[in-house]
């Protein structure tokens, strides 16, 4: 429900700028629990309470960071791309009419809405951001940190303003920061410094605010850190579905394919060649053995000695080699220990035939 400010424009006024001007003043820190360092990726909304737009020197660099301190009692680091505002309905207001409240001249007609933050509803629950450099000190940087609006973009009007008192006027808006123009502005923050700006939005929707913070160091070195925050204005976009930052989705880590692990073959050794028995060798032996008379006293006996043998085949080597090939057509083995038998066999036979004869002749001899 919009909630009108008419009933008490010098009231709220009055109050918030005695907030801006005591939020200016240095701050001492605060002896609570240190800030926990958020990790990179994790995701939060912010919808109401205290959180800074903070500058932080770490090892000679510059980091724009958020401080969110939304939750009393535990503050936390948080990188800007990682952080949703939400400006929802409880932050809306309509605007008076002017004669009651003339604060508002420039930002929209009486009866249409604006979005703004804590300082301008002094209520609870609200968001209320601030700058802060209370991490770097006054001898750490020359002229302290400038905070630049390279990029702004939404559906509507976004400005950073601050209570003025005008000498003719009254209270009045003064304008830091306008995104309706083509060089919005800037804002310079002293060293060691904690302030509240007014953030002030006109429509609804999603609006991305790119901020450049700088700074010099006493070597003449200048350091900076450019980030983008995302705000969401009002309820007509659900904040879940709002990814911060500049938008672009975040990469997600590849998960390696674990490479599977091959399985061992059993081992079965060398096949083992079982050598093909060969074919036994026949030896035939026909000898002479029965002498015939010869007609005359001067015929010769004769005897004759058949061998007959079947060549080896596919004799293994002893080693289990290949087999060589004769020329013809049997396979004898490479070693050549296939041709001993058959030619042991043929010396015995001729050997057997010769005995024969010689008996032949003894016996001739006798008669």
């Amino acid at each position: 429900m919009r909630a009108p400010i008419a009933s008490r424009p010098v009231r709220a006024a009055t109050l918030a700028v005695a907030l801006s001007l005591l939020s200016a003043v240095p701050l001492a820190h605060a002896a609570d629990t240190p800030p926990r360092e958020a990790p990179a990726g994790e995701r939060t909304i912010l919808n109401g309470g205290h959180l800074d737009l903070a500058a932080r020197l770490r090892n000679g660099r510059l980091e724009f960071q958020i401080k969110d301190g939304t939750v009393p009692g535990s503050l936390v680091w948080r990188e800007p791309s990682d952080v949703l505002l939400h400006f929802d309905t409880r932050h809306e207001i309509v605007i008076p009419p002017r004669e009651e409240v003339p604060q508002f001249e420039g930002f929209g007609e009486p009866g249409s809405s604006l979005w703004v933050d804590k300082d301008f509803e002094v209520k609870e629950g609200l968001l209320w951001p601030g700058w802060n450099t209370t991490e770097i000190l006054p001898a750490d940087v020359s002229g302290g940190v400038k905070v630049t609006f390279p990029k702004i973009e939404g559906p509507g009007r976004f400005v950073l303003g601050q209570w003025e008192d005008n000498p003719d006027l009254g209270v009045r808006i003064g304008l830091t920061v306008d995104g309706a123009k083509p060089d919005s502005g800037a804002v310079d923050l002293p060293a060691f410094t904690h302030a509240h700006p007014l953030w002030i939005f006109n429509a609804e929707g999603v609006y991305r605010i790119t901020m450049q913070m700088t700074a010099t160091l006493p070597s003449g070195t200048t350091v900076s850190d450019r980030e983008t925050l995302a705000v969401v204005v009002g309820d007509d976009v659900d904040p879940d579905t709002v990814v911060p930052g500049d938008g672009t989705p975040p990469t997600p880590t590849p998960t390696p394919t674990p490479t599977p692990t091959p399985t061992p073959t059993p081992s079965t050794g060398s096949p083992s060649v079982t050598p093909t028995p060969s074919a036994t060798p026949t030896v035939i032996t026909s000898p002479s053995a029965t002498p015939t008379e010869p007609p005359s006293p001067t015929a010769s006996p004769s005897a004759s000695t058949t061998l007959s043998t079947t060549p080896a085949a596919n004799f293994p080597s002893g080693d289990g080699g290949s087999t060589g090939t004769n020329t013809d057509g049997g396979r004898l083995a490479s070693t050549g220990a296939g041709v001993a038998l058959p030619a042991g066999i043929a010396a015995a036979a001729l050997a057997a035939g010769v005995s024969a004869v010689v008996l032949v002749r003894r016996k001739r001899a006798v008669r």
